[in-house]
C-alpha cells in the first residue's frame, strides 16, 4: 500500500521494511502516546487564568509559552521522558520484526553478548552501564518538590 502511494506520487518503489527509518518511525509511533499523555495531564491541570493574566500583561504567545506554559508543564515533560526512556532501552522484538535485526539497541547488544558470543563480561558491562544511565535519567528528571 505504501509503495503504491509512492509510485502514484512518482517516487517509485522503496525498501521500507528492515531499514533504520522504519525502526525509528515505529518506535516513535509506539512511544508517542506515553510522551503526550503526561504533558496533556499537566496542561489540563494548569489554571487557565494564568494565560489570561499573561495576555493582560501584554505577553506575546511565544513569551506566554516560554514563561508560563512550559515551566508549569515541565513536570509532565520530565515524566514523559521517564516513561518513554526506560522501555525504549530494550525493544527486542521491534528490532527483529521491523528492523530485521539490523538495528542494535543496548538491550539487543546485551542479549547478543550473553547468548550469541558468550561474552558475559561485556554483556554485564553494558548492562551495568545501562543501569547507571537509567539512574542518571531518573535523577535528572526526578520530580522534586520545591521548598514549602
Amino acid at each position: 500500500m505504501a509503495n503504491g502511494f509512492l509510485e502514484a506520487v512518482g517516487i517509485g518503489k522503496q525498501q521500507i521494511l528492515f531499514t533504520d527509518f522504519s525502526f525509528i518511525f515505529v518506535s516513535v509511533y509506539i512511544f508517542i502516546p506515553f510522551m503526550i499523555l503526561p504533558i496533556f495531564n499537566a496542561l489540563d491541570e494548569m489554571n487557565p487564568t494564568l494565560l489570561d493574566a499573561a495576555n493582560d500583561l501584554g505577553a506575546s504567545r511565544w513569551m506566554t509559552f516560554r514563561r508560563v506554559i512550559f515551566p508549569l508543564t515541565l513536570d509532565g515533560v520530565k515524566t514523559g521522558c521517564q516513561v518513554v526512556f526506560i522501555p525504549a532501552l530494550s525493544l527486542f522484538m521491534l528490532t527483529r520484526l521491523i528492523a530485521g535485526n539490523r538495528v542494535i539497541t543496548l538491550g539487543t547488544a546485551i542479549e547478543q553478548h550473553f547468548l550469541v558470543t558468550q561474552d558475559w563480561g561485556m554483556g554485564s558491562t553494558i548492562a551495568v552501564f545501562l543501569i547507571i544511565i537509567m539512574f542518571l535519567i531518573m535523577f535528572v528528571t526526578g520530580n522534586r518538590k520545591q521548598g514549602v
